[in-house]
Formats: C-alpha cells, sequence, structure tokens
C-alpha cells in the first residue's frame, strides 16, 4: 500500500497499472489478492493511506495553533513547502479529482481527510475564540471551511500556473476573513 500511495502520488491512479505497484512492493499477485479485491480497493486503501500522512503533518502543524500569530506561521511554513517541493498541488486535492466519480471508497477518503483538515482550521480558531482573539459571535467552522476552501483554490491555480502567487493571494484572502472575525 505504501508502495501504491507513492506511485499514485508520483503518476496519478490512472497511470499506475497493479503490476507496476507489485514490482515496487517486491510483491506477487498471490500477495496482493490476499489483501485486496481488485484495484479499486487497493486505491481507496492508498488514498486513504496518503490522505492520514497529510493529516498527521496538518496535525503537528496546526494542533498547538491559539493565535493568529501561530496561524500567520503555520500557514507561512505550508506555503514555503509547498513552493520548496515544487507546487505539485494539494495531496488530497490531487487525489480527490482524480477518484471524484470513479472511486466512490477512495473519494470518502479524501472526503475524510478533507474533514479532518477543515477540523483542525476550526479547532485552531476554536483555541482562538476561547482565548479571547476571535469575537465570541464569529463561527471557527465558517471561517475554518473558507480558510481550506482558499488554500485549496490557490494551490490549484498555483500548480496550474506554476507561480506562487495565487496560493499566496489566497491564504492571505483566508487570512483576512479570519482577521475581519478579530476581537
Amino acid at each position: 500500500m505504501e508502495r501504491a500511495a507513492e506511485l499514485f502520488a508520483e503518476r496519478g491512479i490512472a497511470a499506475t497499472t497493479v503490476d507496476e505497484v507489485l514490482a515496487a512492493a517486491g510483491a506477487g499477485k498471490g500477495q496482493f489478492y490476499h489483501y485486496f479485491r481488485g484495484r479499486d480497493e487497493l486505491a481507496a486503501a492508498a488514498v486513504g493511506y496518503r490522505c492520514a500522512q497529510t493529516v498527521a503533518g496538518l496535525t503537528q502543524a496546526l494542533g498547538g495553533v491559539s493565535s493568529l500569530a501561530g496561524l500567520e506561521q503555520a500557514l507561512a511554513g505550508f506555503v514555503a513547502g509547498f513552493e520548496q517541493t515544487g507546487m505539485p498541488g494539494c495531496p488530497i486535492g490531487t487525489l480527490a479529482a482524480e477518484v471524484g466519480g470513479r472511486n466512490e471508497a477512495a473519494r470518502l477518503e479524501t472526503a475524510a481527510g478533507f474533514d479532518a483538515w477543515e477540523r483542525l482550521f476550526a479547532d485552531a480558531l476554536q483555541r482562538m475564540r476561547q482565548r479571547g482573539e476571535l469575537r465570541s459571535d464569529a463561527s471557527p467552522t465558517i471561517l475554518a471551511t473558507g480558510l481550506l476552501a482558499s488554500i485549496e483554490g490557490g494551490m490549484m491555480l498555483s500548480q496550474a500556473r506554476k507561480d506562487m502567487a495565487s496560493l499566496r493571494v489566497a491564504v492571505e484572502a483566508g487570512l483576512g476573513q479570519v482577521r475581519g472575525s478579530l476581537t
């Protein structure tokens, strides 16, 4: 599954064969069919694995954020990491676009990944509200959705344009919504 996740991230799910995954993993078809009923099941498991890896990294970056300064710092690190890796696209969003209408189990894995990411933002914003930095009438959940949507769109535009400006603008727009809800 790890090799499948790596190959799917590099080449895309549709462009990667089961035989290529098995060769990379040093496994045979018997082993494959012991664990998976077919290619779609492998894809769903690999997508879930990749989303869990991504969420673990995001949890490390956002799990302790409780201030606007902390959120800005975490997002600056995220933008820098995206640029350093060559703007490959969102690790969850790229998979979501590929599996959306083809593999329901894999689509559900990407939706769960986005839900977890959004929850991390909402939790950070809730901590900001508890500290009195965010207005009591501000909805951490709504702000988190807006922030995630801004970042996701910015990554897609930056990837397509091969220009970091779109992601930077998107992050600033998302943070602008948060700043508008400060006390």
